[in-house]
C-alpha cells in the first residue's frame, strides 16, 4: 500500500455529500482500517462523521477542518473553538453575502451552522434534496464569483479577525480561525502522535486552489479525487 496512514475529506469523498456511506462502499473502507490508521478530516462535527460512517469504527476524527481531534475511542486530542468576536464578523459577512447573491431559500434556519470551532454557510441550504444541491455549483465557480465579489470583505475578516473562507462540499464555504485549516492541522496531529509524513497520504476533492483540501498539498502526500465513487475505485486497486 502507498501509506500506512490514511487521511480523508467526508463529503464526496467518503460518502456523498452529506450522506450515509454507501452500503458497497462500508466493507472497503471496513478492510482498510483493519490494515492501516484512517483519519477523518471533515468539516462536519464528530457526530455527523459518525453517523454518515455510521457501521464502521476504528477510525480517528478531525472535525471541523481539524479543529476537534478525537482518538478513535473518542478521547479528545484537542479542541478549538471562535471567539465571540470572530463569530459574530462571520454573521455579518455571511449576511452581506446573502444580499450580494439574493437567492430565494427553503429554509431559513438551513442556511447557517455554528459548529464550535467553524461557521459552515450553505449558499442555498445544508439540507436540500441532494441532487439539487449536485448540480447547483459542480465547478466551484458560483461560490469562486462570490469571493471575488467580496474580495475586500474577505480580507478584512482575515486581517482583522484572524478567520478564513474556504469552498467545501457542495454549496458550503467553511469559516475557520485564520490558518487553523487542514493542513495546519494535520501537520500538527502526525507530530503530536508520533508518525511520519512520509507514511502518509491524503485524499479529498477538493484539493484545486481554494478547495478546503488544498492546504494539505505539500504537508503530506496527496490524490485528488473527483468523487466519492473514484475513492473506492481506488481503494480497491490498492487492497487487492
Amino acid at each position: 500500500m502507498p501509506a500506512r496512514h490514511f487521511f480523508f475529506d467526508l463529503d464526496n469523498t467518503l460518502t456523498r455529500s452529506k450522506s450515509h456511506i454507501a452500503p458497497e462502499h462500508t466493507s472497503i473502507l471496513k478492510k482498510l482500517i483493519s490494515l492501516a490508521d484512517v483519519i477523518v478530516v471533515s468539516g462536519h462535527a464528530e457526530k455527523d462523521i459518525k453517523a454518515h460512517l455510521e457501521g464502521v469504527s476504528g477510525f480517528y476524527t478531525m472535525g471541523q477542518n481539524g479543529n476537534v481531534a478525537k482518538m478513535p475511542d473518542g478521547t479528545i486530542i484537542w479542541e478549538r473553538k471562535l471567539s465571540p468576536d470572530q463569530v459574530e464578523a462571520i454573521h455579518r459577512f455571511i449576511a452581506k453575502a446573502r444580499t450580494h447573491l439574493a437567492y430565494k431559500v427553503e429554509n431559513e434556519n438551513d442556511i447557517i451552522e455554528d459548529r464550535g470551532a467553524q461557521i459552515a454557510f450553505s449558499l442555498i441550504g445544508h439540507h436540500l434534496n441532494q441532487d439539487i444541491k449536485d448540480a447547483f455549483d459542480p465547478d466551484h465557480a458560483k461560490r469562486k464569483k462570490l469571493l471575488e465579489d467580496l474580495v475586500a470583505d474577505v480580507a478584512e475578516l482575515r486581517d482583522k479577525h484572524k478567520v478564513d473562507v474556504l469552498i467545501a462540499g457542495t454549496t458550503n464555504l467553511d469559516i475557520i480561525e485564520y490558518g487553523k485549516n487542514k493542513g495546519f492541522n494535520i501537520a500538527a496531529f502526525i507530530e503530536k502522535i508520533g508518525w511520519k509524513k512520509e507514511d502518509c497520504i491524503y485524499i479529498g476533492d477538493a484539493l484545486f486552489p481554494g478547495g478546503n483540501d488544498e492546504t494539505v498539498i505539500g504537508i503530506i502526500p496527496t490524490h485528488a479525487v473527483k468523487d466519492y465513487r473514484e475513492t473506492y475505485t481506488y481503494l480497491s486497486s490498492i487492497l487487492i
